[in-house]
Order: structure tokens, then C-alpha cells, then sequence
């Protein structure tokens, strides 16, 4: 009899070993895919082409008009100006509006930490079919103020609830991400987000 109860106790040691194993490799997989940092800059493609093409078009109708005059002169000037200003948009550099590291959410010197964001957002915001601007936000776990983001409002601010008292951070990207649509945004920002909680399970179980 106790040699039964000796071989049950022994297969379900083995059943929690293997099933602790493969528990600690699904936490490891999640946790690798949350590694480095991804930097992520506004970068605007629809619009830059819109007012690229308005400048366009005003440029070459001012040349093509033969009667030479301040108007036409204008015309052309902002024309080019115009289009100037489209191939910045396109092209030009952007620095980062957020990061995504190991550690959390970083915007310049702030930094929101993993463990004090509870949910996120990610929402494309278009107008005649353009995309205007993304927004992400961030809900912040009770209790946790977060620090002061140094971004003018239209790029990114903390809100309060007045009815709960958490705090929430917003972050506007115009239009989008640069290298990203808002799928793969929400992709990696999803990934670093799952990451940190494997990570910290990971902790929890000792597990290297």
C-alpha cells in the first residue's frame, strides 16, 4: 500500500515539475519579446502629400500663368514653400515622442513604470479618410502620480479623475508612428507591456 501511495505522490511531484516547466518557458517566451528599447516618433504621410500636392499644383499654375505680378509671385512662393514643408514632413527627422523600454514608458526625463500602468489605449483619429492623429493612453494604477511628461498639452498631458482620483496619460502622435501603423503600435506596446508582467512572475517563481 505504501508503495502505491509512494509512486502517486512521485507522479504528481513529476506532473507539477513539468507543468512548473512549461509554465516558467511560456513566461520566458513573452518576457523575450519585451527586450531593449523602441523608440517611437510621429512621422505624417497623408497630409505632408496633401498640402505637397496644394503646393504643387499652386507653383506650377503660377509659372504656367504668363501674366508676371505680385499675386503670381506669391502664389509661387508659397507654392514652394508648400511643398518644402511636405518633403520635411515625409522626410525629415522626428525625435521620439515615448519610448518603450524594459523599465517602462519613457517621455524625455519621465518615466511611467510598467507596474503603474494597468491598461492602454491606442486610437487612429481621421477626418475625410486622413489620418489626423493616434493617441495612446496610458490608466495608471491607484495611487500612482505620475511625473510631469515636459511636452506641450497637444502632444501629451496627465488627466486625473475626479471620481476615482487615478490618473491617466495621454500621448498624441500626428499623424501615426514612423515604421508603424497603429496595429503594429499597439502590437509593441502590447509585447512590452506582457513582458513585464512575465518578467515579474518570473521573480515570483525564482525562475533564472
Amino acid at each position: 500500500m505504501s508503495d502505491i501511495a509512494s509512486s502517486l505522490e512521485q507522479e504528481f511531484a513529476d506532473h507539477s515539475q513539468a507543468e512548473r516547466a512549461s509554465h516558467i518557458a511560456e513566461l520566458k517566451q513573452i518576457e523575450s519579446k519585451g527586450h531593449g528599447s523602441v523608440a517611437v516618433a510621429p512621422h505624417a504621410i497623408m497630409s505632408p502629400l496633401l498640402f505637397g500636392f496644394v503646393g504643387a499644383m499652386m507653383a506650377w499654375a503660377s509659372i504656367a500663368n504668363q501674366r508676371l505680378s505680385v499675386g503670381t509671385v506669391v502664389a509661387f512662393i508659397v507654392g514652394v514653400v508648400f511643398v518644402a514643408a511636405s518633403a520635411w514632413g515625409i522626410f525629415g527627422p522626428r525625435k521620439p515622442r515615448f519610448t518603450l523600454c524594459e523599465e517602462g514608458v519613457r517621455v524625455k526625463d519621465a518615466l511611467l513604470p510598467w507596474s503603474s500602468i494597468e491598461d492602454y489605449g491606442v486610437t487612429e483619429n481621421s477626418y475625410n479618410g486622413f489620418t489626423t492623429h493616434t493617441s495612446i493612453v496610458f490608466q495608471l494604477a491607484a495611487g500612482f502620480t505620475p511625473p510631469e511628461l515636459g511636452l506641450f498639452f497637444v502632444f501629451g498631458a496627465n488627466t486625473r479623475n475626479r471620481k476615482t482620483g487615478q490618473y491617466s496619460t495621454r500621448l498624441t502622435l500626428h499623424a501615426g508612428a514612423k515604421g508603424m501603423n497603429v496595429d503594429k503600435l499597439a502590437e509593441r506596446i502590447g509585447e512590452f507591456f506582457a513582458a513585464a508582467r512575465a518578467r515579474a512572475e518570473l521573480a515570483r517563481l525564482n525562475a533564472d
